[in-house]
């Protein structure tokens, strides 16, 4: 009997250090990247209505191909969302009030709600009929505050895991701070072009043969190559020909294994690259976001996703460009283009 109450003891005072930390949000959001807990009733799940919402809120994101949605939602019913949910990394709450003020529908959007690095969305509503009229800026919002979410989760895991020699080569050679995480390497380094290389993650694929069941590891490749060139004037910092120069370098920088090979852009009207600019420690930073392919060899097959980031520092005079890449056949690799993305976001001049 004593043992009994000695470990009820101990599971009791557990569980009020686990409130303690919540309530001090000392806890840390768990979930896996790209996942949405949608709390709402079980008739409300199974409704168009919300099979609608979801797609608006989940856009595909372009020009990546094949296309992948940018979010992946469960359910769980009100009744049962208790304490063991609420750490979940990004969650919405879907309510039916009888209660004009929510006629049109309201929206909050609320961070650390119940833990650290977590995202809460509140959606209010009376009628049906008002989850329809949302407007596009309003689910642009929600859209938003997740991806926001997902970004700074990998910001705070890079500054609090940063690789600090690489951190110190980065600075010599490009006059620039970036937290990029402990056990990227360094592949290749010549002249002004630089390339690292994520330790390969690999995903077990299961394989019906029959009455027996195997597996095979389907490895995923994410790399970083970064250079710079001197900047002469604005026409240099232009879509067009941050393009022209980026396949001037994978070529002569970016050779496949086998000879005559190397990496280019794709410049198909399907895929397409797509130029946004966005001010990030204080400076304009160019995105372009598309897919990359083999060129040299029709005997070669590869290609994937990229997104790169250029920027011009103002202390060197040089145009900076960070180029994100991915490689996993038939794999959804759009959480690794995150992991990319973030890591612009630790920039500092």
């Amino acid at each position: 009997m004593k043992y009994f109450f000695l470990l009820s003891f101990i599971a009791l005072f557990f569980s009020c250090d686990e409130f303690t930390k919540r309530r001090n949000n000392e806890t840390w959001a768990t979930g896996k990247p790209g996942e949405v807990l949608v709390v709402c009733t079980d008739e409300l799940w199974t409704s168009k209505n919300i099979d609608t919402l979801l797609v608006q809120l989940s856009p595909a994101e372009e020009p990546f191909y094949p296309f992948e949605y940018a979010f992946k939602f469960s359910q769980k019913n009100v009744a049962g969302f208790n304490s063991n949910f609420r750490s979940t990394r990004n969650i919405l709450i879907i309510e039916r009030h009888n209660n004009a003020k929510y006629s049109p529908a309201k929206i909050n959007i609320l961070e650390d709600k119940w833990v650290r690095g977590q995202v809460v969305v509140e959606l209010f509503f009376k009628e049906l009929s008002d989850l329809n009229n949302l407007s596009r800026a309003e689910i642009k919002s929600i859209t938003e505050a997740f991806e926001a979410g997902e970004r700074n989760r990998l910001m705070n895991h890079y500054n609090m895991k940063a690789n600090q020699s690489l951190k110190s080569i980065i600075k010599n050679k490009y006059g620039i701070e970036l937290n990029f995480p402990i056990g990227i390497k360094i592949i290749n380094e010549k002249d002004d072009f630089l390339r690292l290389d994520v330790p390969e993650r690999s995903r077990e694929m299961p394989l019906d043969g029959g009455n027996v069941q195997t597996s095979k590891a389907n490895f995923i490749m994410s790399s970083v190559l970064m250079w710079q060139r001197e900047y002469s004037d604005s026409t240099l910092f232009t879509k067009e020909q941050l393009l022209q120069h980026q396949d001037s370098v994978l070529k002569k920088y970016a050779p496949h294994e086998k000879k005559g090979a190397y990496l280019a852009t794709e410049y198909d009207t399907l895929v397409y690259p797509i130029f946004n600019k966005l001010e990030i420690a204080g400076n304009e930073v160019i995105e372009i976001k598309g897919q990359y392919r083999i060129r040299g060899r029709s005997d070669v097959f590869m290609g994937g996703p990229f997104v790169s980031y250029s920027l011009v520092n103002p202390k060197t005079k040089k145009i900076i460009t960070l180029f994100g890449m991915v490689h996993g056949p038939s794999e959804p690799l759009l959480n690794y283009i995150r992991e990319h993305k973030a890591l612009i976001w630790t920039l500092k001049l």
